[in-house]
């Protein structure tokens, strides 16, 4: 559990509201390419690697019209998950927002830069696990993502090749979508 102080952060909960280009659920202006499809949001690539073994249910992931509904469909589908989903889960968030940077490297770069040494904060008011819960003039949770890419954001400013999606694609099991270039 971690708690960080509202007012110090760059917390982001909705894709239109300031650090709205950090959520997963933000609208990119070049969707991500992986495997053999595009993704119109990270939410839609992240769904999408729970299915490694199962193309079809990628697909109707990769095709659907929100990141609401891709994620709709990657929380209610259980034929075809990874079965070593939870184990890998951080990784592949880690490789998605590599993806997400590349295919959107000048917005990124700036959203990161912008960001200063302030933390960054997934505002959730469901998932403490992902993000970190309201909680008077405190943010509590664990913040995962959040922590994602304060570790990207370092690793960009050391020339850290691990800062790269292809440092990562080996680490993680995502199916098809591994087929990327």
């Amino acid at each position: 559990m971690r708690i960080y102080n509202r007012d110090e952060v760059c917390g982001f909960r909705f894709t239109k509201a300031p650090w709205g280009e950090f959520s997963n659920f933000a609208p990119l202006a070049a969707p991500i390419a992986a495997g053999p499809w595009a993704f119109a949001t990270s939410e839609h690539l992240y769904q999408a690697c729970k299915f490694g073994a199962a193309p079809a249910v990628q697909r109707r992931i990769a095709v659907a019209p929100t990141a609401r509904e891709a994620a709709t469909i990657g929380r209610g589908t259980a034929a075809g998950l990874d079965p070593r989903w939870n184990d890998q889960r951080v990784n592949v968030m880690r490789w998605v927002l590599r993806m997400k940077r590349e295919a959107n490297a000048a917005a990124i770069h700036a959203a990161l830069a912008r960001s200063g040494d302030r933390a960054i904060v997934e505002v959730s008011t469901r998932d403490p696990w992902w993000g970190a819960k309201p909680d008077g003039d405190r943010y509590r949770g664990a913040n995962v993502l959040g922590r994602l890419w304060m570790e990207l954001r370092q690793q960009l400013r050391d020339g850290d090749p691990a800062a790269r999606a292809a440092a990562w694609t080996g680490r993680i099991r995502v199916g098809r979508l591994a087929a990327s270039p």
